[in-house]
């Protein structure tokens, strides 16, 4: 909301997050984004036959846990990112969308097209044979065998989404719903709500049999919380807070004011509204799901990290790239370390991390989430070499504290 307010309260006097903040040191190393070629502009009537060179995703030294480089003689594959661009510039391609409806109904891309793979064939005649098809699924498996028939049908311009609307949704538009589509029984819905003009990421998790969801560190301005469960007819079970925010003011009391939600916090914490503790092992459970509690104190002492299935909801404790720093609210090195590496780095390296913050506002890459293995692997705060080596890293080479930031850690304590 841009640093203004819809409430009429004291706090109003106080922007909803810090610019001057920033969450972690500065990158010791420059962290790039794939490099490819389909993102640039293309010149009009740009042959057909180069479309499968300026559309392969280039590998880098480091890649995305999900970046898969293009292999000789596999089909032609766009990068998600490059393909949002593509889809927003003034001549972007024909998408085909080829799950099944019932897949779709979940989400999909705007202005695509819908033909089930199993119907592709009898599509052939509706299909544009002048200009370039993207073809997408979930994962990136239906599209491919779809992309190779056409292929083989004389379509020279079609190129299928790499990992499919799953890796569209983490690294291009974290507004898209995930969806597991592998395990009906215990279908997750994970909405990713991001506020560009601070870095700061929010979530809701739902039951999509029962419709009922939880919200983890909701930012002050609810509206996108609202939105989304009025367009979704979601209920919410719970508000948790991961720990005390000192960047940005946070949304609790407001969305527990229009769901009647209770709010969640560790029971470290000294928060002076109503809410229910939390500690080591418990649960939050969310229709016939749960969010299963890690004590992770350092950033601060009140610091919880969530867990649901195969998935880590981090707050500042672990960052793509880095850690939350432990100067602010009463945060310790020592005990981040311990956190880390007794309770964290013990998990499955497939296990998902989902950040609280990400972008260059916090001096991060523009990810929004990752794996731990591919953490554990080049995250500078987790490649340290040692326990005494870490602890220097927390204590030297931050930036000053921001002005405000002892304001907003006490009204978020407030309110």
């Amino acid at each position: 909301m841009d640093g203004a307010f819809t409430d009429t309260r004291s706090i109003n006097a106080l922007p909803e997050s810090f610019g001057g903040f920033v969450n972690r040191r500065p990158l010791r190393t420059t962290m790039t984004a794939p490099s490819n070629g389909a993102g640039r502009e293309r010149k009009e009537g740009a042959p057909l036959r180069n479309l499968r060179s300026s559309m392969a995703a280039g590998p880098e030294t480091l890649p995305h846990p999900y970046f898969r480089p293009l292999r000789p003689g596999a089909v032609a594959l766009i990068a998600p990112l490059a393909l949002r661009r593509w889809t927003e510039s003034a001549d972007p391609p024909y998408l085909l969308d080829v799950r099944p409806m019932s897949e779709r109904r979940i989400v999909h891309l705007p202005n695509d097209h819908h033909v089930p793979l199993e119907a592709v064939a009898e599509a052939i005649p509706s299909l544009p044979r002048d200009h370039p098809i993207v073809v997408y699924d979930h994962l990136g498996f239906r599209a491919r065998r779809a992309v190779e028939f056409l292929s083989q049908s004389g379509f020279g311009g079609v190129a299928a989404l790499e990992g499919g609307l799953e890796e569209y949704a983490r690294v291009a538009d974290p507004s898209l719903p995930h969806y597991p589509a592998d395990d009906p029984a215990s279908r997750i819905y994970l909405r990713q709500v991001v506020r560009p003009d601070s870095g700061c990421l929010g979530y809701f998790l739902g039951d999509v049999t029962e419709r009922v969801g939880v919200v983890i560190d909701p930012a002050r301005d609810i509206a996108p919380y609202r939105a989304l469960l009025a367009e979704g007819g979601w209920r919410v079970a719970a508000i948790v807070e991961s720990h005390t925010h000192a960047d940005h003011l946070a949304g609790h009391s407001a969305l527990h004011d229009v769901t009647d939600a209770p709010i969640f916090v560790s029971h470290r914490s000294p928060a002076q509204y109503p809410h229910h503790r939390l500690t080591e092992g418990e649960a939050v459970r969310f229709g016939n799901e749960e969010l299963t509690v890690l004590e992770t104190p350092g950033h601060t002492l009140d610091h919880l990290t969530l867990r649901v299935r195969e998935r880590i909801f981090t707050g500042d404790t672990l960052l793509l790239g880095s850690c939350g720093r432990t100067d602010l609210g009463g945060g310790s090195p020592e005990l981040l370390w311990e956190s880390l590496h007794e309770k964290i780095l013990r998990l499955p390296s497939e296990t998902e991390v989902y950040p609280a913050h990400y972008g260059p506002h916090h001096a991060l890459p523009d990810r929004y989430v990752s794996t731990l293995g591919f953490e554990r692997a080049t995250n500078e705060a987790l490649t340290q070499g040692s326990r005494e080596a870490f602890l220097r890293y927390m204590t030297e080479g931050w930036p000053p504290k921001p002005d405000d930031f002892e304001r907003i850690v006490r009204t978020n304590l407030e309110e």
